[in-house]
Order: structure tokens, then sequence, then C-alpha cells
């Protein structure tokens, strides 16, 4: 897929050594070699999880996460950039879970809040001329993305 590819070569371009991973069917995981903590989140390697949604013609951001030292310098912003085209290109959307604290940067990168979860996500989409549509997508996506989480 040439998104994945893409990704791949901003990661390469900022010396982001990763390893891409498809642990199931439309799901990717872009893993460093750098273990990142960060505040209410379990110490991992992930830098990216990407889910695509095929039949509902979304992509679900599970997480975007750049090396401490790495900060600052537009990277994820890059590869959100990509995302966007993406579902533009290909008239998807795409919908991630957001933090409150991370709601501003969001905001900035245009997507729109349609949800609040009552674990203390907002949901936010692009791609979509109505935030019904992310609604309705998300309530599709959610019983796939979460199917063995109990």
């Amino acid at each position: 897929m040439e998104l994945l590819r893409k990704i791949g070569q901003i990661l390469e371009a900022n010396d982001i050594p990763y390893q891409l991973e498809n642990p199931a069917e439309g799901h990717y995981l872009y893993r460093t070699v750098e273990e990142m903590r960060d505040a209410g989140m379990t110490p991992d390697n992930v830098v990216l999880d990407l889910f695509f949604d095929f039949k509902n013609e979304a992509v679900f951001l599970g997480m975007i996460r750049i090396p401490h030292k790495l900060r600052g310098r537009n990277i994820g912003a890059d590869i959100v950039r990509l995302m966007k085209e993406y579902a533009i290109e290909n008239h998807w959307v795409v919908i991630l879970e957001s933090a409150p604290e991370n709601l501003l940067f969001w905001q900035k990168m245009h997507f729109s809040s349609f949800m609040y979860e009552t674990y203390g996500f907002w949901m936010m989409g692009y791609g979509a001329k109505s935030k019904l549509i992310f609604k309705v997508k998300w309530t599709q996506m959610k019983k796939h993305l979460y199917a063995n989480v109990e």
C-alpha cells in the first residue's frame, strides 16, 4: 500500500529505525528500537498504529508517537498530512481517539470532534462532510477494533 511506503519514507528521512508489522488483516504497527514512556500509557516501542477498515472506507489511527529526542520537528504532523491526503484521494475518513490534552493538536490538523466516549476520550474525524458520517463509521468500526476487549 502506497501510504504505508510513504510513512516509512518519513521515518527513514528522520533517522527513525522501524519495523512494520501486520498482526491482523488491515492492522499495521510501526515499531522502533526505542521504548517510549508517556504519561498514561504503557511503555512500548510503537510509533504508529493503524487499522484500515475497507468495508467502511475508514482508517483508524490508534496511536502516533514519535521518539522523545525527535519530537517538535513536525514528523507526526507530516505523517498525519499523508493520512489526510490518503483519505481525500480515496474518499475515506480518518478516525481517532484523542485525550483531552491533545485536542488542540488535532483541531490544528483540521480534525473535528464528533463524540465523547465514556472512558474519557474524544472521538475525532477527518474527511467527511458531516459529523453523523463519522459517528456511523465509528460505530461500525468499533465492533471490529474492540471485539476481543472485555
